[in-house]
């Protein structure tokens, strides 16, 4: 993959380097038996972006229903901004894409202060559709909830390919 970034399906063999990166990205990190848990229920998707065996970030989502949650997303501090992010919420995306079956809707929570992570949101085509007040219990921040709808058309794989493109060149002006 571009930027010498491999995505791939993360395991319980990574749990020791998911927890790592969760505890150093969040004020709430996930537990150890959470992850393990997660890691290993039906209808779950995480992934990993490793740079050789180092991993930079993660993105994982369960399905419930109709919708696509997407529950957590990590990078590398390090790594931020650099593109890792896009790249996870593709394949994702497209993982998600290729089970379409009934999905109707990709969801997610993101810090109402994070416009860095809104703005790669909206780039994708999620948009805000409501507000959860105090989610954050570390801090009591609110989190905004965005969504991409109506998937049974072919929007979400038009957007990725455009996307992908976009990423592809970007890579190649480095």
């Amino acid at each position: 993959m571009s930027l010498g970034l491999e995505v791939k399906t993360v395991s319980l063999d990574d749990l020791a380097d998911l927890r790592a990166l969760d505890q150093d990205s969040f004020p709430e990190p996930w537990s150890r038996s959470l992850w393990k848990l997660e890691l290993s229920r039906p209808n779950r998707i995480y992934l990993g972006a490793f740079k050789g065996a180092e991993l930079i970030g993660f993105i994982g989502g369960l399905l419930a229903h109709t919708d696509f949650h997407i529950t957590t997303v990590a990078t590398k501090k390090s790594h931020r901004c650099s593109g890792v992010g896009s790249f996870l919420l593709l394949r994702m995306l497209k993982e998600v894409d290729a089970l379409c079956d009934g999905i109707e809707t990709v969801t997610l929570e993101v810090r109402a202060s994070n416009k860095p992570a809104q703005g790669l949101y909206r780039k994708f085509g999620f948009a805000p559709v409501g507000l959860r007040r105090g989610y954050y219990q570390a801090d009591n921040e609110d989190a905004i909830v965005m969504t991409i709808e109506n998937l049974q058309g072919r929007f979400l794989a038009d957007r990725l390919s455009e996307i992908e493109l976009e990423l592809s060149l970007a890579v190649l002006e480095m």
